[in-house]
Parts: structure tokens; sequence; C-alpha cells
């Protein structure tokens, strides 16, 4: 069997689906598949900015999972809206 690879697509005001191009392993999300209602934390930051600093951040929040996508039987479409942290979640995110 091989390995479950998640692509990201972002879900966009209007409903539709924008594919990022970018897959992750399983791994990237400690070897579970997100659910919808998980908030997961983008884990990029432009380079030279401070990643304690929540303005620099993005969360994504889960909002759906589609399974073999465009056929590709061993992929898993993360659908996902992608915002800026609350203040509320600073501390989860590790900003200052």
């Amino acid at each position: 069997m091989k390995p479950t690879v998640v692509r990201i697509f972002y879900r966009e005001s209007d409903g539709s689906l924008v594919d990022s191009t970018h897959d992750y392993p399983l791994d990237h999300f400690a070897g579970q598949l997100p659910v919808p209602g998980d908030r997961v934390l983008y884990s990029g930051v432009a380079r030279g900015l401070s990643r304690r600093e929540m303005r620099n951040r993005r969360v994504w929040d889960v909002v759906g999972r589609f399974f073999n996508p465009m056929d590709n039987e061993d992929y898993v479409a993360l659908i996902v809206e992608e915002r800026e942290p609350t203040q509320s979640e600073a501390q989860v995110i590790g900003a200052d």
C-alpha cells in the first residue's frame, strides 16, 4: 500500500475550490488525516519574518475532505479556508 498524500484545496468566499498544488505526507499532520472542524497551523512564514508574530501566520480551517481526487487513489484533497489566527489562538500558535 502506498502512503497517503494530502493535497490542499482552498475554498474561496464564493464556494469555489482552488488547487494549491501543494502536497503533504500524513506526517505533516501528526500522522492523522484532519477532519472538518479541525484547525491546522500553516507552517510557512515568509523569509525574514518572525514566526512569533501572529500577523505572519495563517490558520487553515478544515471544511471538507475529498477522497480519490482526480482519480488519484492514494490522495485525499483537504479542503480548507485560510485565515489569520485569532488572539485567543496566540498561545497555541506560539505567538507573542
